[in-house]
């Protein structure tokens, strides 16, 4: 470690993604920074992601839970974590070789700002071994970002009664505490796209449990939504409809992470 770099806790929350960890932990060692902790929560696997950890040794803190959903999976890794700096990268996605860089400069140049937040594309593959990517956009998308562990002291966990939607609520909640965001034009995260996408299984109801639980905020008093913010809501979340309208391309496997 060299403690001249604040030190960066990556999170990656998994259930039976055994197939997805070795280039999810090539994509962190491609980071090259010299102050990381790696924690891998399984959320109650049934295939051999515990045996495969192993090969990794003390480079990776594997925790062990019973199925509690990716909320649950977090807040575990961020509650045992030490890092300043906390990092997210689900098992099935990959980042660029200088997101942490990009992205840790980003706020040491904005000390102000609690996230930093970079671009990302989708992609895909083919049974017969072609690939897809989408063009660049900006979502609230947790891989995408770098947070400052005081976020999560000023705006709470995740919300682990959602199955799905929790990063939305958790970039929404960032908003209403208005937590300063800077946001970087550089490729950050590859986000893969697969059957076996928790979104794809969500049919749109992701939504109506963030827009329920800030109902239930404005109710309780505990968010005005009249009160002007620190930065627009949409160049903040980003606008979904934009997802729609993406065009894609056929490139080489090789040409994925490149801009």
């Amino acid at each position: 470690m060299n403690p001249s770099e604040p030190l960066i806790s990556v999170v990656i929350p998994a259930r039976n993604g055994a197939p997805f960890l070795a280039p999810a932990m090539n994509s962190v060692r491609a980071q090259c920074y010299p102050n990381l902790e790696v924690l891998l929560v399984d959320d109650g696997s049934s295939d051999d992601l515990a045996e495969r950890s192993q090969r990794y040794g003390a480079n990776l803190r594997y925790i062990r839970q019973e199925p509690q959903g990716p909320a649950a999976a977090r807040n575990r890794a961020i509650r045992e974590s030490a890092g300043d700096i906390v990092a997210f990268l689900d098992i099935d996605d990959l980042w660029t070789a200088n997101h942490l860089r990009i992205l840790g400069g980003a706020l040491r140049e904005n000390p102000q700002a609690g996230i930093a937040q970079g671009l990302m594309r989708q992609f895909w593959s083919t049974a017969d071994g072609r690939y897809f990517r989408t063009g660049v956009y900006r979502m609230p998308y947790l891989g995408s970002c770098l947070f400052r562990r005081q976020v999560f002291l000023e705006c709470g966990l995740f919300d682990e009664g959602m199955p799905f939607g929790e990063d939305h609520d958790f970039f929404l909640r960032c908003w209403e505490h208005d937590v300063a965001k800077v946001n970087v034009d550089a490729l950050c995260l590859l986000y893969r796209r697969h059957a076996g996408n928790m979104t794809r299984r969500s049919g749109g109801q992701e939504q109506v449990g963030v827009l329920k639980r800030r109902l239930d905020r404005i109710r309780r008093g505990t968010v005005d939504p009249t009160a002007e913010r620190g930065e627009p809501f949409q160049s903040y979340m980003g606008d979904r409809a934009l997802i729609g309208q993406l065009s894609y391309q056929e490139v080489r496997e090789c040409d994925l992470l490149s801009a």
